[in-house]
């Protein structure tokens, strides 16, 4: 999933997304109920995908998160990673865990090759 990126690639993908493409999703948080997040870079999927309690659900579809990161952020590489996760787990809670350490691993990735530090 480490592909080589110039660091201007990576700070393009790290960018936040344009206005009319920001990625509207809900978050079930037991009890006070659902609250709408607004993603607009993959810095901030990553926050919001990482398990904060067993009462925090996201509430997204692996499949739109993908095609979100895919067409609006354009990172076909870390998509077919997210991807992988719906299709490796048999619940969605923990496909979106796994799909957690995917982004947040791309984001480390991005923000070393973005500062010049990945050859």
């Amino acid at each position: 999933m480490n592909d080589f990126l110039t660091p201007e690639a990576a700070k393009r993908l790290l960018s936040d997304v344009d206005a009319d493409e920001i990625l509207v999703a809900a978050r079930l948080h037991y009890p006070s109920g659902i609250h709408d997040e607004w993603i607009e870079n993959i810095e901030e999927l990553m926050w919001y995908l990482k398990p904060a309690s067993d009462r925090d659900v996201p509430g997204i579809s692996i499949e739109g998160m993908a095609s979100w990161v895919e067409k609006s952020v354009g990172d076909a590489t870390l998509a077919d990673a997210i991807r992988g996760c719906e299709k490796a787990h048999d619940n969605f809670v923990d496909a979106c865990e796994a799909a957690y350490h995917k982004v947040a691993e791309r984001v480390s990735y991005l923000q070393q090759a973005a500062s010049g530090g990945m050859a």
